[in-house]
Formats: structure tokens, C-alpha cells, sequence
């Protein structure tokens, strides 16, 4: 069997405490690595000095560094043009990857254009923590309220082609077009195994308080639904402004694909979420009342996890007022 080309690409700036501890284990993969393209966003620590170091010792390090600090996004999609292999794995700067990464992905991800794995955090500056040791749902559906951790990703090189033109007004991360544009073209599988390590600080990029209340629970339900119920006017407004751009993003993964409903299960299945994301972004009762349809037909991928059953019904009843909770952070930037 032919070898299959692996680029890693790996985004810095200013990490010089745990790079060293990455690039490390980025080297000890089992599956050979055709390159490990890493470019620095201007860093202003020792990071490109440790980069340099490296590049020097190991010839499939590919280093570039941009003049100016573009940001997460701008550094991301750059970097992932630059690689040459067949397929392309996410790396950030501060996790530890298992050393059969790439190996278990390649083996899994079979005619898919995107693979994922699962990542555990942790934490030795005494970060809080938490880790959702359930299977997670990798559906169109659930994308559309959530992601996938850009880290835990290997996708075939061809899938940057199908991607939307990056458009920093969508106010969206790389790995939400990524993750997105595979699953609307029914090529997004997850391999259900811990690979990458993410390591939690407080000066980490995506770092965030662990909110222990996203759990499902009868105590925790009935707090977000009174939540929910006391802040939806003042937060709604602010939900549909956001959806308005995940609308904009949806509509240019059409644009970019063509059909994507006929490669997806049951043929409508873009077209539904195209409707779902429509309906979030606006306001009145009508839009209300067709999303909570929707809602109700797409229960078993609309949470965390693939849910079945009365009470999976009911949440999926009240979700068009209980996910206020998840977007209350809008309304309080």
C-alpha cells in the first residue's frame, strides 16, 4: 500500500514555555511524516529561537514567520496552504499528541475527507479542568451549535478547496469552516479515542472557565430553563445577529460545493440545516414555532451526545428557549 503524505501544521506565537514539549511529540509519530510546516505569528518571546533550533536539527521542518501578527485565523489558513501532503493534521502549540496520532487517524478516516479524534485537557499551573468522557455527536445537525476542536483534526488536502473564502466578518475559527464544510458533505467521521492531550493555562488561545453547569442534571436543567426564560428578550437579539453569520458561512459552503443535500443522508439534510440556521437568525413567533419543528425532527443529533427517548424529546422542545444559556456570553462581551 502507497504511503499516504502527512503534513502537520502547526500555528505559534509566543509559546516558547511547552513548544519544545510538542515538536516532540509531533517527531516520535509511528506513521512517517512527510513535513511539519509551522509558521510563527510574530512572536515577540524565544519561540522562533526554539523553532529555528529545531528546523536546523530535523530537515522536515518547514519554518516561515509572518512580518506582522495576523491572528488565529489569518495565520491558520495561510499555514495549510503551504502544505504539500495528501493529508493535513492541526497542531497546536501547547498539547502532547499520543505517538500513534497519525497513524490510528489514517487507518480510520478511509474515504472521508475529515477524521477527529478525541482530546483530554489538562492542566500543571492548577487551571481548572473538566473532560466529557461520553461519545460525542459529530452530525451536521449538532455542528450547527457547536464545533470541533481544530487540534483533533486530519483531513485529505482537497477539503481546503471546498472551503468558503475566509471572511473575517463571519467572526468564525478555522476549524468551524473545516469541520462544517466536511459534515455538509457527509465526509466527517470521529475516531473515539483520546489522542491529543490539550493542555489548559490561562494564557492559552481558546482558554475558558470550565462551566460545570452544561451537564445534564434535573438541578442544572431547571436553572438554565429559568435562565433562559428570565434573559431570552435581552439575549436573543444578539443569538440571531450571530446565526446571521453562521447563515453567511452555510450559504458559501453551497456556493462552493454545489449540491451538498444530494451527498447527504436523506438527500435534504444540508437543506434542513441550511433551514435551522435561517430560522435561528431571526425574530418573531413564526420562526420560533418552525424551529421548534425542527427541533423535534432532529432530536436525536441536536445535543452533545446522540439522544433518544421522552426526555430527549422534551429537551428538544424546550431547546429553542433553554440554548439562551449558551449564548448569554453575546450579551455580555
Amino acid at each position: 500500500m502507497e504511503t499516504i503524505r502527512v503534513s502537520i501544521v502547526l500555528c505559534t506565537y509566543n509559546g516558547e514555555h511547552y513548544l519544545a514539549q510538542q515538536l516532540d511529540t509531533l517527531l516520535r509519530q509511528t506513521y512517517p511524516i512527510h513535513e511539519i510546516i509551522v509558521q510563527d505569528d510574530h512572536s515577540t518571546d524565544n519561540t522562533v529561537g526554539i523553532l529555528e533550533d529545531y528546523a536546523v536539527r530535523y530537515s522536515c521542518i518547514k519554518l516561515f514567520r509572518n512580518e506582522r501578527h495576523g491572528g488565529i485565523n489569518a495565520n491558520f489558513f495561510s499555514a495549510m496552504r503551504r502544505a504539500e501532503g495528501d493529508v493535513i493534521a492541526i497542531s497546536d502549540q501547547d498539547d502532547l499528541w499520543e505517538p500513534t496520532k497519525i497513524e490510528r487517524q489514517i487507518a480510520f478516516l478511509g474515504d472521508h475527507l475529515l477524521c477527529a479524534c478525541r482530546s483530554m485537557p489538562f492542566a500543571d499551573d492548577g487551571a481548572p479542568v473538566g473532560y466529557d468522557s461520553r461519545r460525542p455527536d459529530v452530525h451536521l445537525i449538532r455542528l450547527l451549535y457547536s464545533s470541533i476542536p481544530g487540534h483533533t483534526m486530519l483531513f485529505r488536502r482537497r477539503l481546503l478547496d471546498m472551503l468558503p473564502k475566509p471572511d473575517d466578518s463571519l467572526r468564525t475559527y478555522y476549524d468551524v469552516y473545516l469541520g462544517l464544510t466536511a459534515a455538509a458533505n457527509d465526509g466527517l467521521v470521529l475516531l473515539d479515542e483520546v489522542l491529543v492531550h490539550q493542555r489548559r493555562h490561562a494564557n492559552a488561545a481558546t482558554y475558558a472557565v470550565v462551566d460545570t453547569r452544561r451537564r445534564p442534571s434535573a438541578a442544572n436543567g431547571l436553572y438554565i430553563l429559568f435562565y433562559s426564560l428570565w434573559n431570552f428578550r435581552r439575549v436573543h437579539p444578539y443569538q440571531c445577529a450571530y446565526f446571521q453569520r453562521r447563515l453567511r458561512l452555510m450559504q458559501g459552503i453551497h456556493t462552493v460545493t454545489g449540491s451538498a443535500a444530494s451527498l447527504c443522508e436523506e438527500g435534504r439534510l444540508f437543506d434542513e440545516a441550511l433551514r435551522i440556521v435561517r430560522l435561528q437568525s431571526q425574530e418573531g413567533i413564526l420562526p420560533f414555532l418552525q424551529l421548534f419543528r425542527l427541533h423535534i425532527r432532529h432530536r436525536h443529533h441536536l445535543f452533545y451526545t446522540e439522544g433518544h427517548g421522552f426526555l430527549n424529546f422534551c429537551r428538544a422542545a424546550l431547546y429553542p428557549i433553554m440554548q439562551t444559556y449558551n449564548y448569554r456570553y453575546l450579551a455580555n462581551p
